[in-house]
């Protein structure tokens, strides 16, 4: 009972205190906001910034305003006086100018109209308004002249509704009507049937519950593939044919289709190189310039000269050279034939015409590269899956760096680098070429080489060409050739090939008809339209079956009527034969049983060794070359000294034998590489580059040999007739003199406005 009375006293008195506290702190509480209400804390923050305002009437305010705007105005007013009217003014000069040089391009003669289309191209200072007035201004032969100086792009209207994209397969409705029109022709025909079915209906995608179904986007791109490709060849047959497809094409606005496929695969390269072999071959056919200009394709074309892969470049450049009507030194290309250089306007006619044939699986853009440095085992398929998918990089000629010699090998570049810490080299040294040959029958008699000797370069020579692994060429002639000949024409010819009949195209025309005879004969009257040795030599590069076309295109030529045909002949000079099989290869010979098996193309069958077609041709070609006399062409032949080896089996392989590769005729060279790298130099001072530069000089000085003094006169005087013109020309060459000016002292004004 004691215990629970201490509890309770314990409690109360815990509770006393704290209510104790409790009013102790609210008395404070209360009598510090009493002191706070009657005490200005605020004195104590007399060192404290605050803000100060100062009230003013709203009108005298305003007035204050106008009379800081009119001091500024005053203060300024003599540099406005001169600086705005002449800012006017320049900007009307510029527009002036430019509008002023249109005019002449318009409506001059032809050399002013050339010197002021040269003017134009280089206009890019004006504002994106005053260009769309000019392009607006501007007509379709000054605009395709544009085009081809590489000038400003908007120069150039877009297509309409270019930014509005149609779905895969309205695209390829649209490609099937344009199928549709040329049915009479059997590819057409089999065209459609193959890719749409002969319901006349889009396919869909087979497939069922064991098999894959493809999804119906990818069967839509392949479909729309094969639609391209079926066009590609039949806009680009030769004769009446071919131009009737064409007209029909652009006539039904085939080009504003080709467009909407364009807009669709801007980034796939294969749709776009099928799109722009199609639109090469429709400007082919003659004065349709004007459908190309309000279709928007001049817009696309002058971009396309700019793309990083130069298939694409050289096709645009094809294209608009052929649509050009304005230049008097100009070609017009068939299809199938590549101009590699010169891809502008030129002031005058080349002086040589290299033309380059590959061979079998070949491509102009695949035969003709320049040699991997890494060793790698060949592969006979190279033109058709090693190369896929593929961006074919161009390297424009500047002016290069000193960097490495260009060394063969890795033995030869650590070696130079022994010697030039024992001691400097001088200018008596010189190095043998890369590939130089293991046996020849003569001596080359046109070799560049300074040192004296065939199979050399100098030292000096040597270390002024780099190479750089990452600067490999992809077309070595379209590259090099017109480093050392800016003057002469470089043309590359392509042609679809196989090696079965199993991967062969599924064009009935050329399936089962790949004929050697039929196929020169073709190239023969292409060379003709576009010009080829009419009025200087010519320079023939075949590689493998390309050098068999060769001699069946000089064959046929010699024995037509025609005496354009017959130049084609008559103005060769150099016949380079690389790997050439005269007397077939033995490697196209194949067992029966294995024949039927594999099923070889009609190209492979007339490849077969001591084929009677072959021999003919042979004993055919040497006997119309002796007939020339003393025009009888220069004969280089090359051999491969090593098999090439197969990626697929490793197997060495002689695709081409030392007894089929000799012609009995000219210099004969037995090389270090095999099949395959014939026709890949290793760098520009390997030997094989370096013989087609001797022979190419040795055609020139005879060409200047033979020309008498008249004849040089007639070739000078109407392009000095022309600078004539265009100095007397007052008001062309006013204004290209005030253009020159104009763009270095904008600058200068920029300061000031």
């Amino acid at each position: 009972m004691q215990i629970e009375y201490k509890r309770v006293t314990k409690l109360f008195s815990g509770c006393g205190v704290a209510s104790l506290l409790g009013v102790l702190s609210y008395e404070a509480y209360r009598t510090y906001a009493a002191l706070t209400s009657l005490v200005d804390t605020r004195v104590l923050d007399i060192d404290r910034k605050r803000p100060d305002y100062i009230y003013i009437k709203h009108h005298i305010y305003r007035q204050s305003l106008r009379e800081l705007a009119a001091s500024e105005e005053n203060r300024n007013r003599w540099m406005t006086a001169i600086v705005q009217p002449f800012e006017k003014w320049w900007k009307a000069l510029k527009h002036s100018v430019a509008w002023r040089l249109l005019r002449i391009a318009q409506q001059g003669d032809q050399a002013e109209r050339l010197k002021a289309v040269q003017q134009l191209a280089q206009i890019d200072h004006l504002k994106d308004w005053d260009f769309q007035h000019l392009a607006q201004l501007c007509d379709y032969q000054t605009a395709i002249s544009l085009a081809r100086c590489h000038s400003d792009t908007r120069w150039f209207l877009p297509p309409r509704q270019y930014g509005v994209l149609l779905s895969m397969r309205e695209v390829l409705g649209e490609m099937k009507s344009l199928l549709e029109l040329l049915a009479p022709h059997k590819c057409a025909v089999y065209a459609l049937e193959q890719t749409f079915g002969s319901s006349g209906h889009i396919r869909e995608p087979d497939g069922d519950e064991v098999t894959y179904q493809m999804s119906p986007s990818r069967f839509e791109y392949d479909q729309l593939k094969q639609s391209l490709s079926a066009l590609v060849h039949l806009t680009g047959l030769m004769g009446e044919e071919g131009k009737e497809n064409c007209r029909r094409i652009i006539e039904s606005g085939g080009l504003l289709q080709l467009i909407e496929v364009e807009k669709l695969f801007q980034n796939d390269i294969d749709m776009k190189l099928l799109v722009s072999r199609v639109v090469a071959n429709l400007s082919a056919f003659e004065g349709r310039g004007y459908e190309f200009f309000a279709s928007g394709w001049l817009h696309i074309l002058a971009r396309w000269k700019r793309d990083v892969d130069m298939r694409i470049q050289v096709t645009a450049d094809l294209t608009l050279e052929n649509l050009d009507q304005d230049d008097p030194n100009g070609f017009r290309y068939a299809p199938k034939v590549y101009p590699l250089h010169p891809r502008g306007r030129q002031q005058a006619k080349p002086a040589v015409d290299v033309v380059f044939i590959h061979g079998l699986l070949g491509g102009v853009f695949v035969t003709w590269r320049q040699k991997d440095l890494k060793p790698q085992a060949a592969s006979l398929l190279e033109g058709i899956a090693s190369y896929e998918d593929e961006l074919l990089t161009f390297q424009e000629s500047t002016t290069p760096k000193r960097r490495d010699p260009s060394i063969s090998d890795t033995e030869t570049k650590e070696l130079i680098e022994a010697l030039q810490q024992e001691e400097p080299l001088g200018s008596d040294w010189s190095v043998v070429y890369p590939d130089v040959p293991m046996a020849g029958d003569e001596a080359p008699a046109g070799t560049s080489s300074s040192s004296g000797d065939a199979f050399s370069v100098s030292g000096e020579q040597w270390l002024q060409e780099p190479l750089d692994a990452g600067q490999r060429s992809f077309c070595w002639p379209m590259e090099w050739l017109p480093k050392d000949f800016p003057n002469i024409r470089v043309i590359g010819l392509n042609y679809d090939s196989s090696l079965s009949q199993w991967s062969a195209t599924g064009c009935p025309c050329e399936k089962y008809d790949g004929k050697l005879e039929k196929r020169a004969s073709e190239f023969l009257e292409k060379l003709a339209t576009s010009n080829v040795g009419q009025d200087r030599p010519i320079i023939w590069v075949g590689h493998s079956m390309g050098g068999l076309l060769v001699k069946s295109i000089m064959v046929q030529a010699l024995q037509s009527s025609d005496p354009r045909v017959r130049r084609l002949a008559e103005n060769s000079k150099v016949v380079m034969f690389l790997g050439t099989p005269h007397r077939g290869s033995s490697v196209a010979k194949l067992k029966q049983h294995t024949s039927a098996l594999v099923w070889p193309s009609v190209e492979v069958r007339e490849l077969e060794e001591n084929s009677t077609q072959l021999l003919h041709l042979n004993k055919t070609f040497l006997r119309a070359v002796d007939h020339l006399g003393p025009r009888k062409p220069e004969i280089i032949s090359l051999c491969e000294g090593r098999p090439t080896v197969l990626t697929s089996f490793k197997l060495p392989i002689h695709v081409v034998q030392e007894s089929s590769a000799r012609i009995d005729a000219g210099d004969f060279y037995m090389t270090s590489e095999d099949h395959l790298n014939l026709s890949k130099p290793i760098c520009r001072q390997s030997f094989l580059y370096q013989r087609l530069v001797g022979a190419i000089q040795a055609a020139i000085r005879e060409q200047k040999g033979t020309e008498t003094k008249e004849e040089i006169k007639s070739h000078v005087t109407p392009q000095a007739h022309v600078f004539t013109r265009r100095n007397t020309s007052g008001a062309s060459s006013a204004l290209s003199g005030l253009y020159t000016q104009l763009k270095q002292f904008e600058q200068l004004m920029n300061v000031f406005i």
